[in-house]
């Protein structure tokens, strides 16, 4: 096994991924990147966080499960996002070990260094919870949230990397954090990874 130098967590929407990735860099001792790899990617090609989440939010077909781009600049502006970000993601990396959540981490960091590419599930029933007790989504709204931003982050995976966002054939592990706990996720990962440096 070659030593782990990252971590690139996908994840379900209101999984507990990102809870598991800023655990897992602690119990590590290294740095986690979450919602700051947009911000430093508006920052970089000069637009702000909102502007890029709203323009993803505009470029979602709810009939496809595809991107639709409706004017040449719209596709300038996605490669351009995409483009930071695989910049910034690499930069990141070469500081030294860190977890990365989420932006398609695992597949841009392929050829850059060791990473472990893990993806996060969770039972309906769980992540209904989350969502009305973390995010105060009301309850008639948690199903179309949870199915509106699964399909957001697996559009914007599938079509930058070409790979299937839900298949366990993407990842080298898959964990459920409803039947293990978000705590043990983070313990089995921080325990792969241990085991790569010995």
């Amino acid at each position: 096994m070659a030593k782990i130098n990252a971590v690139a967590i996908e994840r379900q929407y209101c999984s507990g991924g990102s809870e598991i990735g800023k655990r897992t860099a602690e119990l590590l001792g290294v740095p986690c990147y979450d919602h700051e790899i947009v911000d430093m990617a508006a920052e970089r090609i000069g637009i702000s966080p909102e502007e890029i989440a709203k323009f993803e939010e505009s470029v979602i077909n709810p009939l496809r499960s595809t991107l639709t781009f409706r004017r040449e600049k719209d596709l300038d502006l996605f490669e351009k996002v995409f483009a930071a970000e695989t910049e910034i993601i690499a930069e990141l990396v070469r500081k030294g070990p860190c977890v990365i959540v989420g932006r398609c981490a695992g597949y841009i960091l392929k050829n850059v260094t060791p990473t472990l590419r893990v993806y996060i599930c969770a039972d309906h029933e769980s992540r209904a919870a989350r969502a009305a007790n973390e995010h105060n989504i009301p309850y008639k709204e948690i199903d179309n949230r949870l199915k509106h931003y699964d399909k957001k982050r697996g559009d914007y995976f599938n079509v930058n990397t070409r790979m299937n966002w839900s298949s366990m054939l993407t990842y080298d592990l898959c964990l459920n954090s409803s039947a293990l706990g978000t705590e043990t996720c983070a313990n089995i990962i921080c325990d792969i990874v241990r085991r790569s440096k010995t």
